[in-house]
This record gives structure tokens, C-alpha cells and sequence, in this order.
């Protein structure tokens, strides 16, 4: 009897439980049926009937994706939006934008701008400590040149490649530019001499620091245009400033080392195999904006990013003839070399493109620089003072404008992409 009791206290148990599945599922039923309307998958091939006819799927509702066959249709949402950017007057005053001088005119713009470096070198905080790092002499021309990497110097190289190189030569940028016995770098008669000749008249380009900056990290860094230079660089700068999110045991060195040979790998179009997932150095796998702006903050003196004004000493007592701007570079050099009778130098047309980034525009400006931190545009200010002031750039103002820029996108993200010519590898954005 007992028995029997516990049969039928079980199988009620069991009559129940069937009995509230069915009411689940038939109510799961209705709800399906109610918004049925709200995702359609829509047949993209012709084999059969109508290929507008629509075939609902209810999994579509939760696990959107494409197949072969078919391609989940959603609610037109509207095109995602650029960033804001700051309402400012435009930063282009110093550029090509504006028609080029004659020698007249710029002749007295020329000399508005000597004039203003010798009024401000008072002011300046460590312009006045500054060395002459290297000075190159063309005696064909009889100009001299402190160069400023990262302010149009391999224009400059290219100018001047003609009077001393065959053609063959200045088309090659990689063959004159290294430091071998026939490159300008490596050959004496190119450094200048200890006095210099009395009709030498000398030149200095320079550029907006903080354009310069990130031109030197986008083609330097980015582009991974001279990785073998910058590998150990790259190294220590991943494990110094990238934050390993978990604790771990792994040798950090091996883990940059494989992250950088892919990234080299992939800008050279070889195949290489991706390494570990787990690699916190691969996304991306080189130092990103902010992490290369805590080294260069930290003491990193790099010839592309240096103050033009500590490397070629305008305060001391080097003398220059003319100061000519990247910004304006095509119109300035021109002039200068018809002032001087080098007029032979324009006709080189050879113009060496330093790096295959695409061009540099105000909102690719905004996002880099809206990586960092208050404090690193607070020093990158204080690094650059003496540029700013010496040759007239509004430092202030960009960091105002990128303040107000941040302040406007709170949600925005600086995504790191795998864009570059020649590239190859399976990651496209990462972040």
C-alpha cells in the first residue's frame, strides 16, 4: 500500500512538471508570433520563387548573422557620425593653403621671423644650452642646413641631390640616405667646416611641434618604417608603459620581441604566423601614440622628435640667413633659392615620399591626441615651449582645442587599424 502511495505522489510530481512545460511553451509560441514582423531573413539567391519572398526565422531574433543563403534584415539605423570637433578658428595659418610670396614679400616675413627669435631668446628656458647637433654644407650652393627631422628634411636632401648624385641616385631614397660612403650622411665634404666659409649663408625648417610629433610616431611607429633601428626601443617601451591586466608568469621580453617581428612581418608582406592570443603586446603590436609620448616625456631624445630649437641652437651663437616652415615649405624654399641663385635646384622634381600614411587631418589630430592624459599634454607643453615661442606655433591653443575636443566626444575611442600599403595579417581594428 505504501508503495502505491509513493507511485501516485510521483507521478502527480510528474503531470505537473509536463503540464507547466506546455504552458511555457505555448505562451514562448504566442510571444514569437507577436514580433515576428520585427526580423526577417531574406533569401539572397534566385534558385526558386519569388527572391523577395521572406522567410522568418526565429533564432534570427537572437544570433543576427550571415550565411550563403541568407541575410538578416534589421531596422535602418542612420550612418554612424564622425566626432565633434572644437569650433575654432582655423589651424591652417601657417600652411600651403595660402598663396606663395614673392621674393619681396618674403623677404620682410623673413626677416619678421629672425627678428622675432632674437627679441624672444631672452625668454626661452633651455634654447640657451643648446648645441648645434649636425650641420650639413652644399658648397655648390653655398647654403648651410641643421636639419630637423620630421620638418620636410628629405625634400630638402631631395633638392640638393642633383648637383651631386646622377638621377638614378636621388630616385632612390634608401641608397642616399644611409650611411654609406656615397650618402650624404657619411661624406666629409658635406659636413661643414670649423670656421665656415664667410659666404655660406645658413637655413633652418621647422614645423609645429605637435604635428611633428605625430608625424614621427605614424611613420616611424605605426608605419614601421625603420623597425630594425627601433626594435629594442619598441621592446622597452611596450614593457615599460603597456599595463598587463592579469598576473602571470611570462617572459615579457619574448612577448614584445614576437609582437614587434609580426608587426615588421606584416609591413614587409610576409606571412608569419600570428602569435599567442594571449600576447598582451599584439593589440596593437607596437607602442601605441600614448605609450611612445610617456617615453619621449620621460627623456627620450630621438632625432625626430628633439625641439628643433635645442638641436640647432637659433639662441646661440649659430647665425641663420633664413627660416623657412614645413607648412609652407614648397614657397619658402623656392624663394630662398632664387634670393640665393639656386634657382637650378627647383627643377628637381623628385619629391621623396617620406612614409605611405595617409594624410594628416584635424579629426585623425583630435583622435590621436585624445589618448593622453591631461598631465602628458601638460608636459608635452613644457617640452616644446621654446618652439612654440621661438618659431610661432599655438601649442596653447592645440591643447585647448584638444581639451574641448575630448570634453565634446566622451565616448570617443581612438581605434588602431591595419591599413597601411603592403601589409598583410588577420587583424583589421584593434584598440
Amino acid at each position: 500500500m505504501s508503495s502505491l502511495n509513493t507511485c501516485f505522489r510521483y507521478g502527480r510530481t510528474v503531470l505537473f512538471l509536463l503540464l507547466f512545460g506546455y504552458s511555457c511553451f505555448y505562451l514562448g509560441t504566442l510571444s514569437v508570433h507577436s514580433g515576428r514582423t520585427n526580423v526577417t531573413i531574406v533569401r539572397e539567391d534566385n534558385e526558386q520563387g519569388d527572391p523577395a519572398k521572406s522567410v522568418t526565422d526565429f533564432w534570427a531574433k537572437f544570433f543576427v548573422s550571415e550565411s550563403p543563403k541568407f541575410k538578416a534584415v534589421l531596422e535602418v539605423k542612420e550612418p554612424v557620425k564622425g566626432p565633434v570637433l572644437p569650433e575654432t578658428e582655423s589651424e591652417e595659418s601657417h600652411t600651403s593653403n595660402v598663396p606663395c610670396l614673392n621674393n619681396e614679400e618674403f623677404v620682410k616675413e623673413n626677416e619678421k621671423r629672425l627678428n622675432w627669435i632674437q627679441q624672444e631668446c631672452p625668454n626661452t628656458v633651455r634654447t640657451k644650452l643648446s648645441e648645434i647637433k649636425e650641420m650639413f654644407y652644399f658648397p655648390k650652393s653655398d647654403l648651410g642646413w641643421c636639419p630637423v627631422y620630421k620638418a620636410a628634411s628629405s625634400n630638402v636632401f631631395a633638392h640638393f641631390c642633383s648637383d651631386y648624385f646622377d638621377e638614378e641616385t636621388c630616385q632612390n631614397k634608401h641608397i642616399k640616405m644611409k650611411d654609406y660612403e656615397g650618402g650624404f650622411r657619411s661624406l666629409d665634404d658635406f659636413r661643414e667646416k670649423d670656421p665656415p666659409p664667410e659666404s655660406e649663408q645658413r637655413f633652418l625648417v621647422v614645423r609645429d611641434p605637435f604635428t611633428r610629433l605625430l608625424s614621427a610616431y605614424r611613420n616611424k611607429v605605426e608605419l614601421l618604417s625603420h623597425t630594425t633601428a627601433y626594435t629594442e626601443f619598441f621592446m622597452d617601451t611596450l614593457m615599460h608603459y603597456r599595463p598587463i591586466r592579469w598576473i602571470t608568469n611570462f617572459d615579457k621580453r619574448d612577448k614584445a620581441f614576437k609582437a614587434i617581428n609580426y608587426a615588421q612581418s606584416m609591413t614587409e608582406g610576409r606571412n608569419q604566423r600570428k602569435p599567442e592570443p594571449d600576447n598582451p603586446y599584439l593589440y596593437p603590436p607596437y607602442p601605441t601614440f600614448k605609450e611612445i609620448v610617456y617615453a619621449v616625456i620621460a627623456g627620450r631624445r630621438d632625432n625626430h622628435v628633439i625641439p628643433a630649437s635645442q638641436r640647432c641652437g637659433p639662441c646661440g651663437s649659430t647665425h641663420y640667413d633664413y627660416l623657412l616652415k614645413a607648412e609652407t615649405f614648397d614657397c619658402d624654399i623656392k624663394n630662398m633659392f632664387e634670393l640665393t641663385e639656386n634657382s637650378r635646384l627647383l627643377t628637381n622634381t623628385e619629391r621623396w615620399a617620406t612614409n605611405q600614411t595617409p594624410v594628416l587631418n584635424q579629426t585623425m589630430f583630435y583622435s590621436y591626441y585624445s589618448t593622453l592624459t591631461s598631465d602628458q599634454l601638460d608636459d608635452l607643453l613644457n617640452l616644446y615651449q621654446d618652439d612654440c615661442l621661438l618659431f610661432q606655433y599655438p601649442c596653447q591653443k592645440h591643447v585647448d582645442n584638444i581639451r574641448k575636443f575630448k570634453s565634446l566626444n566622451p565616448d570617443f575611442k581612438h581605434e588602431y587599424r591595419n591599413t597601411w600599403s603592403g601589409r598583410v595579417g588577420d587583424w583589421d581594428t584593434i584598440s
